[in-house]
């Protein structure tokens, strides 16, 4: 028996941290924060999740990806 489609919002804010060469989101999903990302200037995207784990990846997008399928995964 399959799901129906839920509707979920999801929402990237900048963080008061950010600055000229220094990036920091916060992605959220339904108001519920899901995790972090932090990105300076010539260097990795850092991707943290609420969960404490921690990763490294190329782009800013592909750690909002990142974040929301580990927020699939394991919160849905």
């Amino acid at each position: 028996m399959s799901k129906g489609n839920k509707k979920i919002q999801v929402e990237v804010k900048e963080t008061p941290n950010n600055r000229e060469g220094f990036v920091e989101l916060e992605l959220y999903v339904n108001d519920e924060k899901i995790g972090q990302l932090q990105q300076e200037e010539g260097q990795t995207v850092t991707v943290k999740t609420n969960s404490g784990t921690e990763s490294k990846v190329r782009t800013v997008d592909e750690g909002i990806n990142k974040l929301i399928m580990d927020y699939n995964l394991h919160q849905m």
